[in-house]
């Protein structure tokens, strides 16, 4: 685990634009820690698209989160993967503690 607590972006971060969008992604969670992936995307979606946390819909309005973290947090951390849109973003969270949050380039 990481010196860091949640929501601390000093990890390793990434940028990649193409034509669909712009690609940010956050490859620093431990989800075997303290870190939480229905946290964690609300606020990767909140600094992606620079508004407030309760700026943006819950999470639960769009994928239940206890699902999510149980999930993300099962099984073999390479082989999880789970895409959805939210908040006008599409997210992909993997079980290694990526999180990428591609945004609409129009």
């Amino acid at each position: 685990m990481r010196d860091r607590k949640q929501g601390d972006d000093t990890g390793d971060t990434g940028k990649k634009s193409d034509a669909a969008g712009e690609t940010v992604r956050f490859e620093h969670y431990d989800w075997d820690g303290d870190d939480t992936p229905s946290i964690a995307v609300p606020e990767a979606v909140a600094a992606v698209t620079n508004r407030g946390v309760t700026a943006i819909p819950p999470l639960q309005d769009v994928i239940d989160a206890d699902a999510l973290n149980a999930m993300v947090r099962s099984g073999d951390p390479s082989a999880v993967r789970v895409s959805f849109a939210y908040a006008g973003t599409e997210v992909t969270i993997t079980g290694t503690g990526r999180v990428e949050i591609t945004t609409d380039r129009s």
